[in-house]
């Protein structure tokens, strides 16, 4: 969209103006023989007073300046480019290559092939609409936000850009349940379901025991022989949400179905039909969901029915963060390493004493 000039009429200094009401400033300057002009948003920024957004302004001018004439700031990236070395630079877990998935599905053939410096909100919120009328869920959607997010502020920090294009866009996500009623109640009775449909298959039976100590499902199907020590009764988590290793405790009751068909190496829950690990549970779920009469039930809700049921019993917060893989940044890691080992094996001793009464 062009710059009308005359939406600024108020001249801050040399080559930089505002609009009427001091949110939105327009520069222009030559360097070297080229034109430079833009716009510096500072709409978002409601408790910023006047003097405030004009220091600002001026600031970020000088950089801009400072910028070409350093020959930092690079107008040709384009957010393709900006994404591909972004990914490039992250862990190869299946956390990032979520990510990566979403941006080359539902970002980049709206605005990947944009600028970066020409990137602006409307863009994004195109690429949000578009899959909001695809009928992905608002948590998916959301996940736009927090691909685009650290990848835009290093290019802030990098000089490509002045400010994030995101500043200011919300996703608003559906209030979702937490807290079950009668979770340790709950918990037995999935505790039995599970029992009876698979005491005959180890395999599932694993699987979903798993899923009653509180792993994800990620970090389940993901597992590999290799990261169990059944001797000291432990198992190593590497592809975890937050990109952290993780020592969890092994109860004897998943070690003693695992032994059914243990290897020395390769994926726990290995696909027969493909050489890597299984990708699709939703048939074993469904056969769970109509035991229970629950068509809520699944990996995710289970994690809610845990959580709940170790309230319920007392476990403080710390441990019950600890067995489930969470850490807290405000609290827990000012003050020490989470123990995710001593927190699962509480917490399991806490779950078996629930669905032994």
């Amino acid at each position: 969209m062009a710059i009308d000039i005359n939406d600024y009429p108020n001249k801050i200094k040399t080559n930089l103006w505002a609009n009427k009401n001091y949110t939105i400033f327009f520069y222009n300057f030559k360097y070297e023989s080229r034109k430079y002009r833009g716009i510096i948003d500072y709409s978002n920024k409601v408790m910023w007073s006047k003097k405030e957004k004009v220091a600002g302004a001026e600031n970020e001018l000088y950089n801009i300046k400072k910028d070409k004439k350093d020959g930092v700031l690079k107008d040709t990236v384009t957010l393709d480019a900006l994404m591909t070395k972004h990914f490039t630079l992250q862990p190869d877990t299946n956390y990032v290559k979520t990510r990566k998935s979403h941006y080359d599905r539902y970002i980049s053939p709206i605005c990947g092939k944009k600028k970066v410096i020409d990137l602006k909100q409307q863009h994004i919120r195109d690429a949000i609409k578009s899959q909001e009328d695809k009928g992905l869920a608002p948590r998916t959607v959301k996940q736009t936000l927090e691909v685009l997010a650290p990848a835009l502020k290093n290019a802030i920090a990098d000089r490509i850009i002045p400010y994030s294009p995101l500043d200011g866009i919300k996703i608003k996500l559906p209030k979702t349940k937490k807290i079950v009623s009668h979770a340790s109640e709950e918990l037995m009775k999935i505790h039995k379901a599970i029992y009876e449909e698979f005491e005959d298959d180890p395999f599932y039976l694993s699987l979903f025991l798993f899923a009653m100590q509180g792993r994800r499902k990620s970090e389940i199907l993901t597992l590999r022989f290799e990261d169990i020590n059944f001797n000291k009764n432990y198992y190593i988590l590497r592809n975890t949400k937050n990109n952290e290793e993780q020592k969890i405790f092994l109860p004897d009751v998943i070690k003693e179905n695992l032994s059914h068909f243990q290897e020395e190496s390769g994926w726990v829950f290995k696909s027969q039909k493909t050489d890597t690990h299984i990708v699709d549970i939703r048939r074993a779920t469904n056969k769970l969901q109509k035991r229970l009469g629950d068509d809520n039930f699944g990996v995710h809700y289970l994690r809610n029915v845990i959580v709940s049921a170790m309230a319920e019993q007392g476990l403080d917060s710390m441990h019950l963060s600890g067995a489930l893989g969470h850490n807290d940044p405000n609290t827990i890691k000012k003050y020490l390493t989470m123990n995710y080992l001593k927190s699962s094996e509480m917490a399991s001793g806490v779950i078996e004493g629930i669905v032994k009464k």
